[in-house]
């Protein structure tokens, strides 16, 4: 399911699409097996998900994919949005069937939310001039529809590896550092099987099971992540209902039926363990909240504001300390 007003530019022959605009606010954005990478290029915007509002400033970047958010309060704001389909990438299993991202590329933002530099960060550097190097192949001459086709191919499977490399949402809990490569390669088998079964009630003991694996070792395991197979299990339960929230209009009992909660209360409480708020309160907050208010741009259009946001990454790369 889909809930995206934006106009995308999908680039033939490849999983890539783009969109560049300057923008006042954009309504809720919401879509499935679709990351998206919204970089400020000027200018700047609040963008709001689930109970959290980012600050982005020229330069700074943001990932999203199973999240609904919209874009608010933009002041001379200049946006390019990439998009990365990921059925690609799960076939070839470069990414696994439940892959999320966390990835935010920011400085300080002042008293709406603090990133703790991760814009300076190596692993978001690199990302940023990745980034850049993708719109400088496509604000290029096309030199022959196939050789661009697999620049941008190219370009976007080195992005998309280093999403999985640095930015799997594991990594948001734990550093990776901190993480064998066997219990990550494991972690994503278990919860790729928990998310394709999210609408269902499902326990240790069927893990155990289904994985040949001890349900205390199981148990374990999980808080080795910092997210206790309860809390992951609703999780995926609450991020599931944001689609039935927005894209229906289904009673909170009957979406609470459907993503598995054997009572409403359950629901609730995990829906406000996630988002602060209630399904209801989400409801009303994005499915109703955002008008758009936006214009579409061509990427040369916007070559002023890249080489500014490419300088500034060269100067900061040059300069690092790590």
């Amino acid at each position: 399911m889909q809930l995206q007003t934006k106009k995308i530019q999908w680039i033939p022959g490849t999983p890539f699409g783009i969109s560049v605009y300057q923008v006042d606010s954009l309504s809720t954005q919401f879509q499935e097996d679709v990351l998206e990478i919204i970089m400020c290029m000027e200018g700047s915007v609040t963008l709001s998900f689930g109970y959290d509002a980012f600050r982005l400033h020229a330069g700074e970047f943001i990932s999203m994919d199973q999240d609904a958010y919209y874009l608010v309060d933009g002041k001379n704001c200049t946006c390019v949005s990439f998009f990365f389909k990921l059925s690609p990438y799960k076939e070839r299993r470069i990414v696994s069937r439940s892959g999320m991202f966390a990835c935010g590329g920011f400085r300080s933002v002042g008293n709406i939310y603090d990133p703790a530099a991760n814009y300076d960060k190596p692993e978001y550097l690199e990302l940023q001039s990745l980034l850049l190097g993708l719109l400088d192949c496509l604000r290029g001459p096309e030199q022959g529809k196939t050789e661009f086709q697999e620049q941008v191919n190219c370009a976007a499977d080195r992005i998309m590896r280093w999403m999985v490399d640095y930015f799997d949402v594991l990594y948001y809990y734990v550093p990776k550092g901190k993480l064998s490569k066997q219990y990550i390669e494991r972690h994503r088998e278990l919860t790729d099987y928990m998310w394709e079964h999210r609408f269902e009630t499902i326990t240790l003991k069927e893990l155990s099971n289904k994985f040949h694996l001890t349900e205390s070792y199981l148990s374990e395991f999980f808080r080795k992540s910092n997210l206790s197979f309860k809390r992951k299990t609703s999780y995926d339960k609450a991020n599931a209902s944001e689609e039935l929230l927005l894209l229906t209009n289904k009673s909170i009992a009957e979406i609470a039926s459907i993503c598995g909660f054997s009572d409403v209360k359950l629901y609730y409480a995990a829906f406000r363990r996630w988002y602060q708020c209630t399904p209801a309160e989400f409801r009303k907050m994005f499915k109703f909240g955002v008008q758009d208010e936006l214009r579409y741009l061509e990427i040369l259009e916007i070559n002023e504001q890249i080489m500014r946001v490419a300088l500034e990454n060269h100067r900061r790369r040059l300069f690092a300390t790590y």
